[in-house]
């Protein structure tokens, strides 16, 4: 009997141990030992039968190359840029569409068995699944230079197979986008360079249109009309001098002339004085004879006077022969006195008043000419006024028309640039568009393809069979702890409390072996 107190102490109650001990655990263990045993044993045996049963998934991988552009990106720069692995994205995206996909399974006859019960878009999530693609990149400038692909299937060879197959589309399809971006980047810049030659022409067409609606107001003629304006100005000053010259000259021809119509009214007058009884004017020869009578009457012929006369006769007889001749007369005409045509006296002009006339006539002419070189210098006036009038009127258009020749000149300009550069990149994408379609540029290359692989990926056997076996032991262990424990029993003196005295200790009597030495005995 174990007395529970220790003299001069008092007894620890109401408290227990609530805590397995790990000797506890041990022992309960232990006692089951041959139990966890079995079921371990069976358990592992039972792991390695379904993992052997696993089917066997082999996967195949290829490796492509990304090769650099084979000309020099300094002599022809490409259209297609980018990085490679956005590319690779996008042709991962057009390979992984659904009728290619398809395509692949009904070539290769692949998920046989997982048709029968699977859908459309169920077995079209499990390709998408069994094909990987890992990027590789260098160790300068982090740029990728190659990439995996890879495909897990039951058959070895036809995953060698399809995986080779996904190599040569993605080979392909880089190929085709490249070339289809280049020829669309061509259309493209084809398209906006007519738009871009349109609105040239139009803009150079405006600037033709300006300038023949402001001709001679442009602004680059600015120093011409200057120019213009000066020798308008001199040729101005020119004309009023002459102006000036030709009024005077008028002013002189029109005193001229009256004194000439002066001298002509008096010769007229003396004329009008010598006429004869009957009204018709006396010859100067006839006075002379009358004067040269009477002097031969009183003088000899050697008398001074006598001589001057006679010598005024014949100088007036051959001046009236002369008048007469003029006049168109007869020999006989001034001795008859008479018109043969009219009938009525002959008038014979003195030679003085045909002067008087003729100066009068001249006078009057040279005043008609002053007249009409005084209009004509009047109106050359009035022109050049309004010639330098219109010339000041477009030098002061000059800066309206500069701004909007400036604006015009800006349009055109910005136009003919950008006709220019779309030119040049028209021309650049022509020698890139060449390019991708001779293979010079930046490819897919297949430098490992796939081969049949010889051994599987999964499952790994070993692996699941050591884990299966240690679940298997672990359940054993657990199954054993739990049929222990559900008896509570005390399996030693570490689980009783603290302070409680052992006055004795029984062995464990093994009662079966115990009974069969009895027996023996």
């Amino acid at each position: 009997m174990a007395n529970n107190t220790e003299i001069g102490r008092e007894p620890e109650t109401g408290e227990e141990s609530s805590q397995l001990q790990p000797l506890s655990i041990v022992r309960m263990i232990w006692k089951r030992r041959r139990l966890a045993l079995l079921l371990w044993v069976l358990g592992t045996a039972a792991a390695i039968l379904i993992v052997h049963a696993l089917p066997s998934v082999y996967q195949a991988e290829a490796v492509v190359l990304v090769n650099s552009q084979k000309i020099p990106v300094d002599f022809v720069s490409p259209t297609v840029r980018g990085d490679v692995p956005d590319r690779l994205a996008l042709i991962t995206q057009s390979i992984m569409t659904t009728a290619r996909l398809l395509n692949i399974i009904d070539t290769f006859h692949l998920y046989e068995k997982e048709r029968r019960h699977l859908t459309q878009e169920e077995l079209l999530r499990k390709v998408r699944a069994d094909i990987s693609v890992n990027f590789e990149k260098s160790w300068t400038g982090d740029r990728m230079h190659a990439f995996q692909l890879s495909y897990q299937g039951k058959d070895a060879k036809t995953v060698a197979e399809v995986t080779n197959r996904l190599a040569s589309l993605y080979v392909a399809e880089n190929a085709r986008a490249r070339e289809h971006q280049a020829e669309n980047t061509v259309d493209f810049l084809r398209r906006q360079l007519q738009e871009a030659k349109a609105s040239l022409d139009e803009q150079e067409a405006r600037v033709a249109r300006f300038k023949e609606e402001h001709n001679g107001s442009l602004p680059e003629q600015q120093s011409s009309l200057l120019g213009t304006l000066s020798s308008l100005s001199v040729q101005l000053q020119g004309i009023q001098q002459s102006l000036e010259q030709a009024q005077e000259n008028k002013s002189l021809l029109e005193s001229s002339l009256s004194a000439a119509e002066s001298a002509e009214a008096t010769v007229r007058a003396n004329l009008r004085l010598s006429n004869g009884p009957d009204g018709v004017p006396k010859l100067k020869s006839d006075i002379l004879k009358a004067q040269l009578r009477e002097l031969r009457s009183r003088y000899t012929a050697d008398y001074p006077d006598v001589i001057v006369v006679e010598r005024q006769l014949a100088q007036a007889e051959r001046e009236e022969s002369a008048g007469r001749a003029a006049l168109g007369a007869g020999p006989d005409a001034a001795d008859h006195k008479k018109d043969g045509a009219t009938g009525e006296p002959f008038k014979v002009i003195p030679p003085e008043l045909v002067q008087a006339r003729e100066r009068v006539a001249t006078l009057r002419a040279q005043v008609g000419a002053a007249k009409h070189q005084i209009e004509s210098l009047e109106k050359e006036r009035e022109q050049t006024l309004r010639a330098i009038a219109d010339c000041k009127d477009r030098i002061n258009k000059l800066p309206l028309v500069e701004q909007e020749m400036a604006s015009l000149k800006r349009n055109y300009e910005e136009s003919e640039t950008n006709y220019n550069s779309l030119l040049q990149k028209q021309l650049a994408a022509g020698v890139a568009n060449d390019m991708e379609r001779s293979q010079q540029s930046e490819q897919f290359t297949i430098v490992e393809p796939a081969r049949v692989p010889e051994k599987p990926v999964k499952p790994n056997r070993p692996l699941l069979a050591a884990a299966g076996s240690v679940a298997s032991l672990l359940l054993a262990l657990g199954l054993g702890f739990a049929l222990e424990f559900r008896k509570r029993t005390l399996l030693g003196e570490w689980e009783l409390p603290p302070g409680i005295l052992v006055l004795g200790r029984v062995p464990v009597i093994d009662m079966a072996r115990y009974n069969l030495e009895s027996e023996q005995a």
